[in-house]
């Protein structure tokens, strides 16, 4: 019997390291198309920030601002796998789905997506060098679709 429940034990916690294992390998698979998807967009953005729309518990918020300089054309979006919007251009306006913490109006900011990186200038000094992500958190694009925060004219309401 003793010799019987070894064997369970052995059993279980293999499959337990395997169910984590596979679970690391997925979140990593994950997280590796997202930085492929950000370094292939190739983005170099320099923007004003205009306005900020936090969005409650998901600590991710839409950032409005005027394009300074761009590499892309005045009509241009970065979305991930057709839903989750990384960044939108149109004409002079840019839409940007980021943490927004760090943010403040007037602020100056710098995407270099192939280096995975943004940069916040405020007052002419360098106030943050973050690491440049997406999120696919599905209830975060509801919330912004559902208050229309991915459409310009209602960001350029929010100062």
């Amino acid at each position: 019997m003793e010799n019987q429940f070894k064997k369970l034990r052995i059993i279980i916690f293999s499959a337990v390291v395997f169910i984590v294992g596979l679970a690391l390998v997925f979140n990593n698979k994950l997280d590796y198309s997202e930085k492929a998807f950000l370094k292939n967009s190739d983005l170099n953005l320099t923007l004003k920030v205009t306005s900020i729309i936090p969005t409650g518990d998901h600590c991710y918020g839409a950032i409005f601002g005027k394009v300074v300089n761009s590499n892309k054309s005045e009509n241009y979006s970065a979305i991930f796998k057709g839903q989750y919007v990384f960044c939108k251009i149109e004409h002079d306006k840019v839409l940007l789905v980021s943490d927004y913490f760090a943010f403040q109006r007037n602020d100056s900011v710098i995407v270099n997506s192939k280096l995975l990186k943004y940069k916040i200038y405020r007052n002419g000094k360098l106030v943050a060098d973050n690491n440049l992500t997406i999120t696919t958190d599905l209830f975060l694009y509801q919330h912004l679709e559902d208050k229309k925060y991915l459409n310009f004219d209602i960001g350029a309401r929010f100062k």
